[in-house]
């Protein structure tokens, strides 16, 4: 028992002493942002990542400290990361589409299918702990209307209370499979970051390959494939080639 009591302080002194970290991690990094000190406040944001340390806040606040510092391509990335944390946030989405509009290479995007971007639109309205949270809720709120249906014995309530719990278990269909799709947003892999000013796309995994055309720093692509060291992208306009990976960061 005195094992398990000392096990369970030092855990939570350890757990003080992180928070405490980062607290001061923080004040020191968004002082240093505050006194236009770019680089300082990215070296000890980046000093809170390494902690294992995530919030959209916090990666908001490298996507600005990068674009204050005119790293145009690591701000976008950060941006990005953010947006996947939290994905309606206003804040994160102007920067970010005020960043994509420095981006050199001006592509039309692939018309998105209606019905496709309306579920996204539906599930990008909070984070996959937001819609875990709903869910909770709506299981709560099934549950208990279902108690209530059980017990009614009048028919027009027990209509109404049979509809009631429907839409409830609806609702909670909804939230669970919007939360798992905002969760392997969060790890997809798929996506990344043009990194350097400019890169040639080929039409193979080879430097013999043909010179398809030259993107620029700050664009985002979808993987498509890996070969030893080249990868497939797809570009925002469908265009697809090959580039090194170590062209591109991964969101």
């Amino acid at each position: 028992m005195w094992l398990k009591r000392i096990f369970i302080a030092a855990f939570l002194l350890y757990s003080l002493g992180v928070q405490a970290q980062t607290d001061s991690l923080f004040a020191v990094a968004n002082e240093a942002y505050k006194q236009k000190n770019y680089q300082n406040a990215i070296h000890s944001y980046s000093d809170l990542v390494s902690l294992g340390y995530q919030s959209p806040t916090l990666y908001y606040n490298i996507g600005n400290a990068y674009f204050k510092s005119e790293q145009l391509a690591k701000s976008i990335l950060w941006y990005e990361r953010a947006l996947r944390l939290a994905p309606s946030n206003e804040d994160i989405l102007h920067n970010l589409a005020f960043a994509n509009n420095q981006i050199i290479d001006e592509m039309d995007v692939v018309p998105e299918f209606f019905l496709k971007k309306w579920i996204r639109s539906l599930y990008n309205l909070m984070s996959s702990n937001g819609w875990a949270i709903a869910s909770i809720l709506f299981s709560l709120l099934m549950f208990t209307l279902l108690a209530f249906l059980l017990l009614s014995s009048h028919a027009r309530t027990r209509i109404l209370l049979f509809f009631s719990t429907l839409l409830m278990v609806l609702l909670l269909i909804a939230s669970i499979s919007f939360a798992v799709i905002q969760n392997k947003q969060i790890h997809r892999t798929d996506q990344a970051i043009i990194m350097p000013l400019s890169v040639t796309v080929k039409s193979m995994p080879d430097e013999a390959g043909t010179d398809l055309f030259t993107v620029h720093e700050g664009l985002k692509v979808n993987i498509l494939e890996k070969v030893g060291d080249w990868i497939e992208v797809e570009f925002p306009n469908g265009n697809k080639g090959w580039i090194q990976q170590l062209a591109v960061e991964h969101i």
